[in-house]
């Protein structure tokens, strides 16, 4: 399992975070089982879904000073990167029931 010590400054670690280590499990997973079309997938969301809490980090960080109509601002970039989570999330979602659609059951033989 990969530990994620991600501390928002609320004294735990974060369900973001906490997802994201269970994404590095089943990307683990799906690469021992050959599964690449699964890898790429889970990988690309859990590089969307870093951004993102980034994004979401520096708009938090520049709440009082961020204006939402700035297209170049912190509450722009997180509404990109977010945009972008939900794409990959989009993708991962159509590759898992293309595999389930022909006959690939994930779950067989668990």
């Amino acid at each position: 399992m990969v530990a994620i010590e991600h501390d928002h400054g609320g004294g735990n670690v974060c369900p973001g975070c906490r997802f994201r280590e269970a994404l590095a499990e089943f990307l683990a997973e799906a690469h021992a089982e050959g599964r690449h079309e699964w890898h790429w997938a889970v990988g690309d969301l859990r590089q969307s879904m870093h951004a993102a809490l980034l994004a979401l980090d520096a708009m938090d960080a520049a709440a009082f000073d961020d204006d939402p109509d700035d297209a170049d601002g912190p509450a722009a970039d997180a509404a990109r990167a977010i945009t972008n989570m939900g794409a990959d999330i989009d993708q991962l979602w159509h590759t898992l029931m293309d595999d389930v659609s022909q006959g690939d059951d994930p779950n067989a033989g668990k």
